[in-house]
C-alpha cells in the first residue's frame, strides 16, 4: 500500500502518469465492483468512468487512515448507488430483477441433473432480487474478501452494524433458499 501513496503523492504533485498508473492497477476492481450494482455493463463502465473522476477530483483528501483501495471502494460505492437511485426508483429496479429472477429460476429448476449447480443458481438469483447496498455488502466481503472493518468503511457504517446487516441477508437468503427447495420437493 505504501507504493499507492508515494503514487497519489506522485499525482498530487502533477504527475498524470502515476494517476494513469493507479487507474490501470484498479480499474477492472472497480469496474467489477460497480457491475454487481449496475447490471449492464454500458452503465457500469459509464459508472466506473465517473469513480476515477471523482477519484482525481479527491484525491487531495485523501488522508490514509484507511488503505486507498478502502477509501477508491467507499467512492465506487457510493457512486454507483447514487447512479441507481438517479436512474430508476430502487423498487423498480428490484422488481424488474425479480421478475428475471423467477424466469431464471424456472430454468434452473427444470435442470435438475446437476444439484448443486441448481442450488447455486438459486442462490445467485435470489442475490438478484436483493436491494443494491445488499448485494454491494455481500460482493464486497464474500466475493471480494475484503475484512469487516474495510467493509463497514466502504458502505458508510460501524463494523456491528455491517455484521447486523450480513446477518440479516444471510437469514433472508437461507428462508428464501429453504422455501425454493421446499416448494420444489412438493
Amino acid at each position: 500500500m505504501t507504493q499507492d501513496v508515494a503514487q497519489i503523492q506522485k499525482v498530487l504533485d502533477g504527475d498524470l502518469r502515476a494517476y494513469a498508473a493507479l487507474v490501470n492497477k484498479y480499474q477492472s476492481m472497480v469496474f467489477v465492483l460497480v457491475r454487481s450494482v449496475c447490471r449492464s455493463a454500458e452503465d457500469a463502465q459509464e459508472v466506473t468512468q465517473d469513480v476515477f473522476l471523482k477519484v482525481y477530483q479527491q484525491l487531495h483528501t485523501f488522508k490514509g487512515n484507511a488503505s486507498f483501495r478502502t477509501w477508491l471502494y467507499r467512492i465506487a460505492y457510493n457512486t454507483a448507488i447514487s447512479y441507481i437511485r438517479k436512474t430508476q426508483s430502487l423498487e423498480r429496479h428490484t422488481e424488474a430483477y425479480a421478475q428475471e429472477v423467477l424466469h431464471t429460476t424456472d430454468q434452473a429448476e427444470e435442470e435438475t441433473d446437476d444439484r448443486r449447480g441448481a442450488q447455486q443458481d438459486k442462490l445467485r438469483s435470489l442475490l438478484e432480487t436483493l436491494p443494491p447496498q445488499d448485494r454491494m455488502l455481500i460482493e464486497l466481503y464474500y466475493y471480494k474478501d475484503l475484512n469487516m472493518d474495510e467493509v463497514a468503511t466502504i458502505c458508510g457504517m460501524t463494523q456491528s452494524n455491517a455484521k447486523v446487516r450480513l446477518f440479516r441477508i444471510r437469514l433472508k437468503l437461507h428462508e428464501a433458499m429453504t422455501a425454493t427447495q421446499a416448494m420444489t420437493t412438493i
